[in-house]
């Protein structure tokens, strides 16, 4: 299973009624549109490397990007948007972190930074960026 596979599996379970995109982010700006919110999004550009510090073999440590957006009226002000991003905190984020801790996926899951962003798929889309790093054998890679 891939890492997107397990992903999107854990968001599937822990994110009831959020959809789930993978894509470039330059893609995804023009796909917004037509997608619907709330929405999870898989950042393509992640950073991936090798522990082989472990008795027990080798591990893949994968550093990711994944937003977690929904929509709000057009022109609303910081209250409303700070308002949505404890909604997506509590109905997706955690659930999301708890869920991915549990799932049997890892060896570790670790929480780097969890921050608010500014729109970047669609002018009225308030977001949560989660960077977040799994680790797991590298033996489920091949």
């Amino acid at each position: 299973m891939t890492l997107l596979q397990r992903i999107q599996a854990i968001v599937a379970a822990s994110c009831p009624g959020y959809g789930f995109e993978y894509e470039t982010q330059k893609m995804m700006n023009e796909r917004a549109d037509d997608k619907a919110f709330p929405c999870v999004f898989f950042d393509e550009y992640y950073t991936e490397t090798d522990d082989n510090t472990s008795r027990f073999g080798d591990n893949t440590v994968a550093t990711v990007n994944i937003h977690f957006l929904k929509l709000a009226d057009f022109q609303c002000d910081a209250v409303l948007r700070e308002a949505i991003r404890q909604e997506i905190k509590t109905e997706a984020l955690l659930p999301f972190v708890d869920a991915a801790k549990a799932s049997g996926f890892f060896t570790a899951v670790r929480v780097i930074d969890r921050s608010p962003e500014p729109p970047l798929f669609d002018a009225n889309a308030v977001g949560i960026l989660l960077r977040i790093q799994f680790t797991y054998p590298t033996c489920l890679d091949r």
